[in-house]
């Protein structure tokens, strides 16, 4: 280093207010090895948990998208001017 402020890269100018920042070689390759034998082998196990994670997620799926369509309704002017609301 021997006291030089450039060691890692060209000289810059030195002004007050302004940074410059640089991207490492690690960030550039952020996905490298992801597509290795351990990414598919867990996608096979995840396939075999399916059949126990499908129907649950599934019977929620459902469920929430019955409560939407009823939280809809409920807060309609057909529902407020029918029978079935009682004031």
């Amino acid at each position: 280093m021997g006291g030089s402020s450039n060691w890692w890269g060209a000289p810059m100018q030195h002004q007050v207010g302004f940074y410059e920042y640089g991207i490492s070689p690690f960030h550039l390759r952020a996905f490298k090895g992801f597509f290795n034998p351990g990414a598919f082998n867990f996608a096979k196990r995840m396939g075999r948990n399916l059949m126990f994670i499908g129907p649950a997620g599934l019977f929620y799926y459902s469920l929430y998208t019955w409560a939407t369509k009823k939280f809809e309704y409920y807060n309609r002017k057909e529902y407020l001017n029918s029978h079935k609301h009682h004031h």
